[in-house]
């Protein structure tokens, strides 16, 4: 039982009682309105003084849950309310009762589209469909870190300060979900996500960097377990990436996810996260993937292509030039390793790839310019037959002997 008084929002300066530890759900059912309430240092904080809807999918999830309580906003002209957990169990049986299948998919829907992302919420529905103990601890809340929208926070803040693709994607969503489930599945769930960010499987490791800045729950029932994925040093891990201890003791009954606030919206990037979860194999994800990232094989291919188109093939016609035909050997091999490479690529890799065909496309006019500037409609056949010794070299019997034949 939690006693305090209340900051912000329509219960400022009230004193309330919740008997869950997280706080309470204040719900304004004539207007359809709604506000958190966390518990916090003895007293109850309002997450965000703009209300919410009230929605049936809300009220449900606080009702029949473990962690916030739930309250009726009082009625001024009435007598006092304290607690309307039973009154809004029994107005969200009759409104089930009677939701035909539209009402039912309102009913699923996302409870704070302002501050929520459709692929975050997408990311709790699909997870809880297949972990029958699934049950969701969280997405916004108005503290530090992930749980809170970029534009609420300060520039020090970790999870805007460390990494710079937090500094990337909308700054008024959330970019963290909390995940609460049984000891089993919270062993099976950390275990997947940890094998998955040591091998740097390319469903969290994409090549515009990793969906999770950490994620945080327990292999074993008894040891909070962190992996932080990228950032790690800021953190004290030691290393870009590394297993973070200390983490709060929360977290043995609830997964924790820090998603990189670049990809908060990317359902296309957080389908790899589900699919880590899910236990399925990384081909069957590539297989129907809508996000179909590089590996990073074929990354390292493509900045290898790069490399050798842009940098490191003399040019045929200029300083340091090679026969034609082991440039051309080359460059085919450089255009073939580039088309094994490419798959949905960012914008910045498209341009520069334009920017190396252009390249090759160039070398590649230059060499027909080079022949005919060799020879004038002056030249004399003796002329010409020395300047073309001089560019077969060993071929120039055998070409003229094909001459003579034509």
């Amino acid at each position: 039982m939690h006693e305090g008084r209340c900051h912000g929002g329509p219960l400022d300066g009230q004193v309330r009682i919740s008997r869950y530890p997280s706080g309470f759900l204040l719900g304004d059912k004539p207007s359809g309105r709604a506000w958190f309430y966390d518990w916090r240092d003895g007293a109850f904080h309002v997450r965000d003084p703009e209300p919410q809807p009230l929605t049936d999918d809300l009220a449900i999830d606080c009702a029949i849950g473990q962690e916030y309580d739930v309250l009726a906003l009082p009625d001024p002209s009435a007598a006092p309310v304290t607690s309307a957990r039973d009154v809004a169990l029994s107005a969200i049986a009759e409104a089930a009762s009677e939701a035909d299948g539209d009402d039912l998919a309102i009913l699923a829907g996302n409870p704070n589209p302002s501050r929520i992302s459709a692929a975050i919420w997408r990311l709790w529905t699909d997870f809880d469909r297949f972990e029958p103990s699934a049950l969701l601890g969280g997405v916004y809340a108005a503290k530090p870190g992930y749980h809170n929208y970029r534009n609420a926070l300060p520039p020090s803040d970790y999870s805007v300060r460390d990494v710079a693709a937090d500094r990337k994607g909308s700054g008024t969503l959330a970019s963290a979900i909390d995940l609460s489930m049984s000891d089993a599945a919270m062993r099976n769930y950390t275990g997947r996500l940890d094998s998955a960010a040591r091998s740097r499987d390319p469903r969290l490791y994409t090549p515009r960097g990793p969906v999770l800045r950490e994620f945080i729950g327990t292999k074993n029932s008894s040891t909070v377990y962190c992996y932080v994925l990228t950032g790690g040093r800021p953190l004290g891990v030691g290393a870009d990436a590394g297993p973070d201890p200390g983490r709060d003791e929360t977290h043995l009954w609830h997964i924790h996810l820090s998603i990189i606030r670049q990809f908060c919206e990317d359902w296309s990037a957080l389908d790899g996260v589900l699919s880590v979860l899910r236990g399925e194999s990384l081909a069957v994800w590539q297989g129907r993937s809508e996000y179909n990232e590089m590996t990073p094989q074929q990354a390292q291919q493509l900045r290898d292509a790069h490399y050798t188109t842009a940098v490191a093939i003399p040019n045929p016609t200029g300083d340091g030039k090679v026969p034609l035909h082991v440039w051309a050997g080359w460059m085919t091999d450089a255009v073939k390793a580039l088309a094994t490479a490419v798959g949905n690529v960012d914008e910045e890799t498209k341009t520069q790839l334009q920017l190396d065909l252009t390249s090759i496309q160039v070398g590649i006019d230059a060499v027909p310019d080079q022949v005919v500037q060799a020879f004038g409609p002056g030249d004399e056949p003796e002329d010409i037959a020395l300047r073309l010794r001089a560019m077969l070299g060993d071929k120039a019997t055998a070409v003229g002997q094909i001459l003579a034949r034509g």
